[in-house]
């Protein structure tokens, strides 16, 4: 990909979106996300924000409510300062695996008066039933819950021997959607064979590759009506 700065003043005042990574902090995954946004035109700054401790800690990433919290706080942070400098512009969190995860999370957080345009999670690693109804308070349009059940090893399986990011031993809301709640906001998107064509060949990395976030997700950005 061409250097661009995608953190530049023409790009924050049309937006912002943060990419968050999955358990193993940066990676080709989530930098192929980005790619895929960039790919497609998307004009909004885009950040990709590592809230991970690195790769060698992933079990750490995944276990450890306090980082949870903590970075959550972080990113929340983030978004109030892009808001109080670009107010009324389109703001979305896009997470894969564990960062879905963290961006349910960080939305929980915000306050009463705060919200956000909308989520994309990828195989996110929350538990089935866990339930969004103050994330879906504050989100504007949708969150867009993309889910597979071709990932039934590491959201299926290791979840359920390893705990969910809520410390659930259980399967995950990105295997099965989230089955304890009903809301207009919430579009669950399964995996479709049509994505073969786009390389996502289910399973748990599937979701990132940038020919499927240019021609599937990118399009939920452009169009808030999605």
């Amino acid at each position: 990909m061409r250097h661009i700065d995608l953190l530049s003043i023409p790009r924050k005042d049309q937006g912002y979106v943060l990419v968050l990574p999955g358990i193993e902090g940066a990676s080709y995954f989530n930098a192929s996300v980005v790619r895929g946004l960039v790919d497609a035109g998307i004009p909004y700054a885009i950040e990709r924000y590592d809230w991970t401790c690195g790769f060698f800690l992933f079990l750490y990433n995944l276990c450890s409510s306090k980082l949870h919290h903590q970075q959550a706080e972080v990113i929340a942070d983030k978004i109030s300062q892009y808001q109080s400098e670009y107010p009324n512009r389109p703001v979305y969190l896009i997470g894969h695996s564990g960062g879905g995860a963290m961006a349910v999370l960080t939305t929980s957080k915000l306050a009463r008066h705060q919200s956000v345009t909308g989520l994309v999670l990828l195989a996110n690693a929350m538990s089935h039933d866990y339930q969004l109804d103050d994330v879906l308070a504050r989100v504007d349009q949708k969150v867009w819950n993309v889910t597979s059940v071709g990932d039934l090893f590491f959201i299926g399986l290791m979840t359920t021997l390893l705990g969910t990011f809520d410390r659930k031993w259980t399967f995950c809301a990105g295997l099965s959607g989230f089955t304890r709640t009903q809301n207009e906001k919430l579009v669950e998107m399964p995996y479709r064979a049509e994505y073969v064509s786009a390389r996502n060949f289910a399973g748990h990395f599937g979701c990132t590759a940038h020919h499927f976030v240019r021609k599937h997700l990118a399009p939920l950005l452009a169009a808030p009506d999605s």
